[in-house]
């Protein structure tokens, strides 16, 4: 049986969310965009999420943040700082600048992807997103390879 899949505006589903956290839900939905590539798939990964308190967040954590504009980011913490924090896509070479920790909405627990539950507190998920933070230098030049050898082997 096929699956029909409907959209609904982000402020809808968002609230939505926001309904589950406050009721100490945890809640989960498939990722949408590609910022978060390679470790998260538009499409194809769901995350779990669950309330958090600031004073728990570390560097390395996945967050859903919404911003000052209302937007919502679903990034990696990639520094605290003594006013917030700083996130960065990992499928970005930017960075995307400094928030808050009142624009914390939650933090990603874990992903499920292919049926699979990947929990981000696990020392593999740990050690490739720290080395995934390490390589943020270098990262525009590992994408660029890595898109020229894509190319190259579709032909």
């Amino acid at each position: 049986m096929e699956t029909e899949k409907r959209f609904i505006s982000s402020e809808i589903f968002f609230s939505a969310i926001a309904e589950q956290l406050a009721e100490h839900r945890r809640a989960a939905f498939t990722v949408t965009g590609m910022s978060m590539w390679p470790f998260l798939c538009h499409g194809r990964d769901q995350v779990v999420v669950e309330s958090c308190q600031p004073d728990s967040l570390r560097r390395g954590d996945i967050i859903l943040l919404q911003t000052h504009l209302g937007n919502y980011l679903l990034h990696r913490i990639t520094m605290i700082t003594s006013g917030g924090f700083v996130t960065t896509g990992d499928g970005n070479y930017l960075r995307d600048g400094e928030f808050p920790f009142s624009c914390v909405r939650a933090k990603v627990i874990c992903l499920v992807r292919n049926g699979k539950r990947i929990k981000c507190s696990g020392w593999k998920w740990k050690f490739v997103s720290w080395l995934w933070m390490f390589l943020f230098p270098i990262r525009k030049w590992i994408f660029k390879v890595w898109f020229r050898i894509r190319k190259y082997f579709r032909r």
